[in-house]
């Protein structure tokens, strides 16, 4: 009999509103896991905005809207992305992506909200696709990077979880609708044993003005305990601590990768960026979570 590799974990980025970064950390995550000899199977299930295939300059034959409608095999939609992996690295990196256009999302949600066999089968062929990944291709990671907000697709996700990282910028707005979504659905999954994260991304106060340079101009500051002591002070008056969730990391606000016209794997690029040690770390203490 098959066995699940019992450290397995599924992942899913999450957030309340779009912009906040969960596909590029989602991305990144996902590289630098494999990179550290991991199977890892990172999912597209953003289907209104889908990105993840612009990180990898990919279009795949068969999507994963194919495989939740049975069109489509397991292994037709999972795409071998291990080039990308170093050649002495024993991990490796497959990845499925979604299709958003309209039709696309109509037949994935629109046909399925007033036809509850419809829900059922979709949700079946969801869980059978984590269980797969699981038991038949003995993944160690299953990273999803999600839609914005309390969805259909974005809060089966979240469901089938063992850890949620709720992505949220320090904004009024962001933080509004992360404590209403706290109250209203990752309350519950807590009780019911799953792990909740916060990750604060795109933190401003990194990127700090020198005199050294010419008017204008930034610097980033490795020593970010200052900020990071702010940071969880403004947390801990946010944020009930009943509520159960706390902050995993804090991952500043890089201009040179924010504002880049096109998106790439920053950890492949440039191992020795200093987002790519926050993703390191935030790996590692991922790692850590049982």
């Amino acid at each position: 009999m098959l066995q699940v590799n019992e450290l397995a974990k599924c992942i899913s980025f999450h957030s309340y509103k779009g912009g906040t970064g969960k596909t590029t950390l989602a991305a990144n995550f996902s590289f630098l896991l494999a990179s550290r000899g991991y199977s890892v199977y990172l999912l597209d299930l953003d289907f209104y905005a889908p990105s993840i295939y612009s990180y990898f300059n990919f279009e795949p034959k068969y999507w994963i809207n194919d495989y939740l409608k049975g069109n489509a095999k397991l292994d037709d939609i999972m795409v071998d992305s291990s080039n990308f992996l170093d050649e002495s690295v024993k991990g490796e990196l497959k990845v499925g992506f979604s299709r958003g256009g309209k039709e696309d999302i109509y037949q994935l949600e629109g046909s399925i909200l007033n036809d509850r066999e419809q829900q059922v089968k979709q949700f079946r062929n969801f869980i059978a696709m984590r269980e797969d990944l699981l038991v038949t291709k003995n993944a160690d990671f299953i990273v999803m990077d999600t839609s914005p907000g309390i969805r259909y697709w974005s809060i089966n996700s979240i469901v089938i979880s063992d850890i949620v990282l709720l992505t949220l910028k320090m904004g009024d707005l962001d933080l509004k609708g992360t404590i209403k979504m706290i109250r209203e659905i990752y309350g519950s999954l807590i009780e019911h044993g799953a792990v909740c994260k916060l990750l604060l991304n795109r933190v401003s106060g990194y990127c700090v003005p020198t005199t050294n340079l010419e008017p204008g101009s930034i610097q980033i500051t490795e020593d970010d305990s200052f900020f990071k002591k702010k940071i969880d002070l403004e947390i801990a008056k946010i944020f009930d601590k009943s509520s159960n969730i706390d902050t995993l990391l804090e991952i500043p606000c890089y201009c040179d990768i924010q504002f880049k016209e096109k998106e790439f794997l920053t950890t492949r690029e440039y191992p020795s960026h200093p987002f790519t040690r926050k993703i390191y770390n935030l790996a590692s203490k991922v790692e850590e979570i049982r």
